[in-house]
């Protein structure tokens, strides 16, 4: 009986142990393909170029997030056509904001522009679309919800 007590605990704690994500990484990978943004943001047209990065949201340094599902934050920097720009600022309510920047992505971030925040229809995800009158740039990003 002892035997089987002792293996059904280590089991079990086998088991938890697994269940648990890993420790996430210090360093976020920039991606540079444009598709899985594009992906999520089809209102603003052609993604000419993009750099983002994918967040786990929640979690606490050196904490093991328990299992279960996620919020992630998609964020990019996106160069689009003037046109696109355009658009977006004529189909959707914008206000004076500034996007709060991934780390990883602060050296690629367009400095010395006025921004203005484009809330985009929820889908499953709460996306806003950071645009800057007569420019391209761009700065993307959508949660989970």
């Amino acid at each position: 009986m002892r035997t089987m007590g002792k293996i059904l605990g280590i089991t079990a704690a086998i088991v938890l142990i697994a269940a648990c994500d890993p420790v996430p990484p210090k360093e976020v990978a920039v991606h540079t393909d444009p598709a899985p943004v594009a992906e999520t943001f089809p209102e603003v047209g052609e993604i000419v170029q993009a750099s983002w990065v994918e967040e786990r949201m929640g979690t606490s340094e050196g904490r093991v997030a328990a299992p279960g599902p996620s919020d992630l934050r998609l964020s990019a920097v996106v160069k689009l056509r003037r046109e696109a720009v355009a658009k977006v600022l004529a189909d959707y309510k914008c206000q004076a904001g500034s996007p709060a920047v991934p780390e990883s992505l602060k050296g690629l971030f367009p400095s010395g522009l006025k921004w203005l925040s484009c809330a985009l229809p929820t889908t499953t995800k709460s996306r806003t679309a950071f645009v800057a009158e007569g420019s391209e740039q761009a700065f993307l990003t959508s949660t989970t919800m």
